[in-house]
């Protein structure tokens, strides 16, 4: 299958139009003050409504509460609503019953017992990413770090799942190759400086992406 691709923390409307001409499948909206990528309610509307209907909205939120959760979805009217924080899977399937959303779970990555707990959401969540662990007080995502990724030589979740962290135009043909990922996430990775996308850098990632074995 054709690799489908997120790009995430775009911040700019002009972002929005050129993942349509680049053909992305996701957009990453980011509702967390502490990301260079972070978006206020009346921007994140602004550039949603710029946004090709063949594009996915995701918006994403660290240990969100139902207030914030209810201001995305009123923003954005997102596809699926990322968690990329500590949420339990029975805070997963709390919000999904109650917002009748569809899910991500972002989980950090770092030893095989990371990837068997991330099993735990297989009956909550409709997609896993799998990202590098955060630093110590750091960001919750965007690091440009990468995890070990043959970690997922064994890896069966029954969820479908994104392949994140440290991903760029130049490595991430390994990265598919290596992983058998078939959905990618990348957000530093395609930019010039943070929280502003290269629209060069996104076509190289992309085309790169989806290069025929």
């Amino acid at each position: 299958m054709s690799i489908k691709v997120k790009i995430c923390g775009i911040t700019k409307i002009e972002d929005a139009h050129f993942l349509e001409e680049s053909k992305a499948d996701y957009a990453g909206f980011v509702f967390h003050p502490g990301s260079s990528r972070h978006l206020s309610y009346e921007q994140a509307g602004l550039i949603a409504k710029e946004l090709h209907a063949s594009i996915k909205k995701v918006a994403l939120a660290v240990d969100p509460d139902d207030y914030l959760t209810e201001y995305m979805i009123e923003a954005i009217a997102p596809d699926y609503i990322q968690l990329h924080g500590a949420e339990s899977p029975e805070r997963c399937t709390m919000l999904k019953q109650k917002f009748d959303c569809r899910i991500i779970k972002a989980l950090g990555i770092g030893s095989a017992a990371h990837l068997e707990s991330a099993k735990n959401f297989d009956s909550c969540a409709d997609f896993i990413l799998l990202d590098a662990l955060p630093l110590p007080d750091g960001p919750k995502g965007g690091t440009g770090h990468r995890f070990d990724w043959s970690l997922l030589t064994d890896y069966d979740g029954a969820l479908p799942w994104f392949l994140a962290g440290g991903l760029t135009p130049n490595n991430i043909r390994e990265a598919v190759l290596a992983t058998g990922a078939t959905y990618v996430d990348v957000s530093s990775g395609v930019e010039s400086q943070a929280g502003i996308k290269d629209q060069d850098k996104i076509s190289r990632f992309i085309q790169a992406a989806r290069l025929e074995k």
